[in-house]
């Protein structure tokens, strides 16, 4: 698990610890106002008598301000952590974890070399390296049939990466098919950039939905 996993269930579980004292807290401050309003039916005679009541009385308001004052604390502080949990588990599920993001930086420059090399292809005179280059680019986008996007993430986040990884792995398959007579022949080249123009779509898509700054990969390209 991540250092983020192991914060929620850290925070979780104070938070919910917090909770169980208030209750307890806060009962026993009931059961102590119970106890005091006992107290207050008895009309004892004796003087020794009375006065011990009134002793333990106020002994019994003390109590029950401290125990008022603890199960207020100790519920403020479980609701300021369970609100912290619940922020921590949103942005696991809003963000991109570092398999991922790791992911769509390779994808993003995969396609672009790709189009790059398909385009060199055209008027390559040296076949043998083109063939190599794209093959090991094939390789390397096919490989993202085995990515899969982070199940903490929100049910559409997870919709459009799987998506996404699916589209690069069809990608690299169908470039693995071709050979660089074929895509010398403009059609196949101009279906074959109409492929990734597809991909490169969800991948803006993706970029948008997690706030990825795409200006910023370019500058390292």
């Amino acid at each position: 698990m991540s250092i983020l996993d192991w914060l929620f269930i850290g925070i979780l579980s104070t938070a919910i610890l917090c909770i169980i004292f208030a209750i307890v807290f806060l009962i026993s401050y009931f059961l102590t106002k119970k106890e005091r309003f006992k107290l207050k039916q008895l009309r004892p005679k004796n003087k020794k008598r009375r006065r011990i009541l009134k002793k333990k009385s106020r002994m019994l308001i003390k109590k029950g301000k401290k125990q008022i004052q603890l199960g207020l604390m100790f519920l403020l502080l479980g609701t300021v952590l369970a609100g912290g949990a619940a922020f921590s588990r949103y942005h696991q599920a809003t963000n991109l974890g570092d398999r991922d993001s790791d992911g769509i930086v390779e994808g993003y420059y995969l396609l672009n070399k790709t189009s790059e090399q398909l385009a060199s292809v055209q008027e390559t005179p040296n076949v043998e390296k083109a063939r190599k280059n794209l093959r090991e680019l094939a390789a390397k986008l096919s490989g993202f049939g085995v990515r899969y996007a982070d199940p903490r993430l929100t049910v559409e986040g997870q919709q459009l990466l799987n998506r996404y990884y699916s589209q690069m792995k069809e990608i690299g398959l169908n470039l693995n098919n071709q050979s660089v007579e074929s895509l010398q022949e403009k059609t196949t080249y101009k279906n074959y950039l109409a492929d990734i123009k597809k991909v490169q779509t969800i991948q803006k898509k993706v970029f948008t939905y997690f706030n990825v700054n795409e200006a910023a990969l370019k500058q390292k390209k």
